[in-house]
């Protein structure tokens, strides 16, 4: 007496239909949040940004000022020095100390960080990615998994590329309000902020 069996365990199909989904999707790394994503367009573009409803702009350039009006403090005046640029100081004689700079206008230069990050980082983590390709189609990975680990990894080096940035260089001025020279770098909060979505 013989016994004879036959299986047949085809997951092409299955395989097909994993690797079918990923098309047509993409994965966005940038700032989504609008609380943050105005200032993250203004360093990634740079813009002049000029007075409207006054003579001056006040450019803090204490850092008891940054974050606040200059009506803020009663009892500042205007100082003139003799290259003829005007500050908003307080004090007298030796002891002067300079809360904001009036300008007209102040220019903030292009500090690309979303772009160049992307273009510095995107090869090695295209790379990696590719890698883990075989277990969403294997079915030993979501696609939304592999969706975030994309956007987590270029995330993460473009995070990095901002804070490692260093030119162009904090005006003089910026400097002396947050107290670092880190052109990118304050309070955390707009690096921080870089994150993915699924489209």
């Amino acid at each position: 007496m013989g016994v004879k069996w036959n299986t047949t365990f085809d997951k092409l199909p299955e395989m097909a239909a994993n690797a079918e989904r990923l098309n047509g999707k993409t994965v966005k790394v940038g700032v989504f949040d609008s609380n943050h994503a105005w200032l993250a367009g203004i360093h990634e573009y740079g813009c002049t940004i000029t007075a409207k409803r006054s003579k001056y702009l006040t450019v803090p350039i204490h850092p008891d000022a940054v974050g606040k009006k200059a009506g803020s403090f009663s009892d500042l005046f205007v100082f003139t020095a003799a290259s003829g640029e005007k500050f908003l100081a307080k004090g007298e004689g030796n002891s002067l100390e300079f809360y904001y700079w009036l300008t007209a206008s102040v220019k903030i230069p292009e500090r690309s960080f979303l772009r160049a990050g992307h273009d510095k980082y995107a090869d090695e983590v295209l790379k990696k990615v590719e890698m883990a390709l075989g277990q969403v189609i294997s079915g030993e990975m979501s696609e939304q998994q592999f969706y975030d680990m994309a956007g987590r990894m270029l995330a993460t080096k473009i995070k990095k590329y901002a804070r490692d940035l260093k030119t162009p260089p904090n005006s003089n001025a910026t400097i002396l309000a947050k107290g670092s020279s880190n052109p990118l770098v304050d309070t955390g909060e707009m690096i921080e902020s870089i994150s993915w979505r699924t489209d």
